[in-house]
């Protein structure tokens, strides 16, 4: 009798952020929403990214007929919409596929 897979995948993520050590701070980068910022810790620069990530929604939304037309923002709509639908910045935290480059 074949053995059937009982993995199951519950969650999804929403968006991929890099962290990458450069000289003496570390960057986070979200390439999906084109999106960068640099702290002194690993865990202050995955917090600021998720702060940027919910304002740039919040910004999104707020000026969506400028975005919907610009073409390196429209197809951000998605992202945005999945983005706002999460109740917490924790939940959004959990959505994020956090790696290294390099």
């Amino acid at each position: 009798m074949n053995e059937v897979p009982t993995t199951i995948v519950t969650g999804v993520s929403l968006l991929n952020v890099f962290i990458v050590k450069d000289d003496e701070a570390y960057m986070a980068k979200c390439p999906e929403l084109d999106l960068v910022t640099e702290m002194d810790t690993k865990e202050q620069a995955l917090k600021a990214m998720v702060e940027m990530i919910i304002e740039y929604a919040e910004d999104y939304i707020a000026q969506e007929e400028l975005y919907l037309q610009s073409p390196n923002r429209a197809h951000h709509k998605p992202y945005i919409d999945a983005i706002l639908a999460c109740d917490t910045k924790l939940e959004l935290t959990k959505r994020l596929s956090v790696g290294k480059l390099g």
